[in-house]
């Protein structure tokens, strides 16, 4: 697996002046960080109805190991199948920071930490002695960049991009698709 002693954010972004609300105002902030973290509550609760009043219809979704999705109604067709991805799994949102990019553009990074707590038949486990030793256990942690736009006074995602994601190997074997998942993109 690739080495990553310094995260890679994108440039400028912990910079002190994009936190004044010159850049972005507190109501908006507070908004967008209320959206990021409903995000991953709709997605490990199954609420595709509230997930989709979030995302806009042409929504990106950017996943080194689960590809790319162009329409909030594609990404909202693959989690309904995709119960392995999910299943007494739940995916935590850190250290959310966001800027303003523009009038009604905003750009957020955060931490993504998946916590698995549960087996699950979907990925063929069942409940034994040896699995629940390991639970709660890490599956993943990584960076997202969101990029948000506002249609009259809201905020809708438009844009997720993973990256950087170290996975447990007991989780995903495949060396090769490790390194692939801790890659950072380049824009």
């Amino acid at each position: 697996m690739p080495f990553h002693n310094i995260t890679e954010l994108p440039v400028g972004f912990c910079n002190p002046t994009t936190a004044s609300e010159r850049e972005l105002s507190v109501e908006d902030r507070v908004q967008i960080t209320e959206l990021l973290h409903r995000v991953y509550l709709c997605e490990d609760s199954r609420d595709y109805d509230a997930l989709k009043k979030i995302l806009v219809d042409d929504y990106i979704n950017e996943h080194p190991l689960f590809g790319r999705h162009e329409s909030a109604s594609s990404f909202l067709e693959w989690l309904k199948n995709t119960p392995a991805g999910f299943d007494g799994i739940r995916h935590n949102c850190l250290n959310s920071i966001t800027r303003g990019i523009s009038k009604d553009v905003a750009e957020s990074v955060s931490y993504i930490l998946v916590l698995q707590l549960f087996p699950a038949k979907s990925r063929n486990e069942s409940p034994t002695v040896e699995l629940d030793s390991l639970l709660p256990r890490t599956i993943a942690h990584g960076v997202v960049v969101d990029r948000w736009i506002k249609k009259e006074k809201r905020w809708y995602l438009q844009n997720r991009v993973y990256q950087q994601m170290s996975v447990n190997a007991a989780f995903l074997p495949d060396n090769t698709m490790r390194e692939e998942a801790a890659k950072t993109p380049k824009n």
